[in-house]
């Protein structure tokens, strides 16, 4: 996405790989970004400090934030982990311009591998993906649409990403069965994106009464 010529930008410290992105979108004619972030773990919050023009060591409810005033807001792997996401969209909502720009990734529990685990009576809590055992909240691409409605923003773009093998499958980008597995992801994505996506990106707006 490109971002207004303020780039001044909210983001959570979990927003991996967004300040390598900030970097590599910066030269002598881009205007700088200035990105704040919130982050409620103090170590972590303490470790972000460096990238960051502020860090707000609190959770989002509690953030001294300056209202109106940040045209791109960034959740991602965010809203899973609050306690009652539609408060903390309502919150952002609160602190964004008028015309703010909302990145929001949410993991899909309507995905086929957690489809089969429920056809065999299982649901359990893992160390990492979907069913994340800090996961307090579950979403397909139709419930995560209508909470963000509700928060008072509408949906303008919503993509599909695949299960994330290179996380697993360390170092292959060179291995041509790699390449394959990443094309058949692709296709997946494009014939059955609800049954295939790990998580949805979605790109939204506020909505003017």
């Amino acid at each position: 996405f490109r971002a207004t010529a303020s780039r001044e930008d909210l983001v959570g410290t979990g927003a991996a790989g967004f300040e390598a992105v900030v970097d590599a979108s910066t030269g002598p004619d881009v205007p700088a970004w200035a990105v704040d972030a919130v982050e409620p773990n103090p170590y972590w919050a303490d470790h972000a400090r460096p990238w960051y023009r502020q860090v707000h060591a609190a959770t989002v409810e509690d953030a001294q934030l300056p209202t109106a005033s940040y045209p791109v807001v960034v959740c991602a792997e965010v809203l899973e982990h609050v306690m009652n996401p539609l408060a903390v969209l309502q919150q952002l909502r609160r602190v964004a311009t008028p015309d703010a720009l909302f990145v929001v990734s949410l993991p899909n529990v309507a995905h086929w591998s957690v489809r089969l685990l429920l056809l065999c009576g299982q649901f359990p809590l893992l160390d990492r993906g979907i069913l994340d055992r800090t996961h307090l909240h579950f979403w397909t691409h139709r419930t995560a649409a209508a909470m963000l409605r509700e928060a008072g923003l509408e949906v303008v773009r919503l993509r599909a990403t695949a299960a994330p093998v290179d996380e697993v499958w360390r170092n292959a980008e060179g291995n041509p069965l790699f390449k394959l597995v990443r094309r058949v992801q692709h296709l997946l994505l494009l014939l059955a994106p609800s049954l295939f996506a790990w998580q949805w990106v979605i790109v939204a707006r506020p909505v003017h009464e």
